[in-house]
């Protein structure tokens, strides 16, 4: 395998998951324009339980 293709998978993955993180967001952003119990209906968690912090 040459470095090419090394490098263009690395960078394949890295893109995969800055996608994941970026729908996930976009997902919970939405969630959370929702009412409230539109929100306690499906089961979504509270502002204060928000998992989405910055992962590093």
């Amino acid at each position: 395998m040459n470095f090419a293709s090394r490098y263009y998978r690395a960078v394949r993955s890295y893109a995969r998951r800055v996608k994941a993180r970026h729908d996930e967001f976009r997902m919970a952003h939405f969630m959370y324009s929702l009412p409230e119990e539109i929100r306690k209906d499906i089961g979504w968690p509270e502002q204060a339980d928000h998992r989405l912090s910055r992962r590093r």
